[in-house]
């Protein structure tokens, strides 16, 4: 289902100095029986052209996210235990039929989307390790999606330098996409993450992002599936607390020409998240 700006402590610069602010580095705080909640939105459209037909359908999914550290080791490394604790999801099919299913009244949703979504809402669906720089050290379980996924997907969406970050800093991660089943048969794609400070004001620093695929399939057909893991966007991380805060994804990408002259396939996704509570 679906990608920044990073909030952090400020190192203390004089009044008057004309240096940019700059931190040693920035890390997640995990604590053990944390509890962040974050909410999602994410609103999506595909719209294909091909045998002089066009046909497309669109999805709006609202999910209420729970992380609970239930373990810190020595290390910095959080074990992590995420549920959803509220799901709403409206999908327009071709035909301009609407279904939805909302875990809030779950009793006059689509009945095939309730049996298929109410079981996602409640229970834990992964344990995950993660480390203090938001790297994903062991998927313990995963209930939802393939293991794989986390690691193209990360669950706060950056992984954090080392060195120290001030406004200008840039780096990178490298890392795969597997296209499990149904997508794909287990292919595997070299990715890359390019991040870049692009402001760092009152203990919150603002980190873009860009995405781009090595190696894509020579056939466009078989570059559907990898649209969705080419997001950019901003993400907000709270230095003093060790969080993320925020994070605004997109997705604008067309395939000309996929199924032959005059064809078309576009994507375009907008993903939000917002931390909205701890204790």
């Amino acid at each position: 289902m679906l990608r920044t700006v990073i909030s952090a402590m400020v190192v203390v610069l004089g009044a008057h100095t004309a240096a940019p602010a700059q931190t040693a580095g920035l890390r997640f705080r995990w604590e053990k029986d944390q509890v962040h909640t974050y909410r999602v939105e994410h609103v999506s459209s595909v719209t294909e052209v091909a045998g002089g037909q066009t046909n497309g359908f669109s999805s709006k999914l609202s999910v209420t996210k729970r992380w609970q550290v239930k373990e810190v080791d020595a290390e910095g490394v959080a074990t992590l235990e995420l549920s959803l604790t509220a799901m709403r999801h409206e999908i327009t099919r071709p035909d301009g039929k609407t279904l939805l299913f909302d875990s809030a009244d779950a009793d006059k949703s689509d009945p095939q989307m309730k049996e298929n979504l109410s079981k996602y809402v409640g229970p834990v669906l992964a344990v995950l390790r993660v480390d203090s720089a938001g790297r994903v050290v062991e998927v313990k379980e995963s209930k939802h999606s393939p293991a794989s996924r986390f690691e193209s997907d990360l669950p706060f969406k950056l992984v954090l330098p080392a060195a120290e970050v001030k406004e200008g800093t840039a780096w990178e991660r490298k890392y795969q996409i597997t296209l499990e089943p149904p997508q794909g048969t287990g292919e595997k794609y070299d990715a890359k993450q390019t991040c870049t400070c692009t402001s760092f004001k009152d203990g919150a620093v603002v980190v873009a992002f860009t995405t781009a695929i090595a190696n894509l399939p020579e056939s466009l057909a078989d570059q559907r599936p990898l649209l969705p893991m080419q997001t950019e966007g901003e993400v907000v991380f709270d230095v003093k607390a060790g969080i993320m805060t925020s994070a605004k994804l997109r997705i604008e990408k067309e395939l000309k020409g996929h199924q032959g002259e005059g064809s078309s396939y576009r994507l375009q996704s907008r993903y939000t998240e917002e931390h909205v509570g701890e204790k």
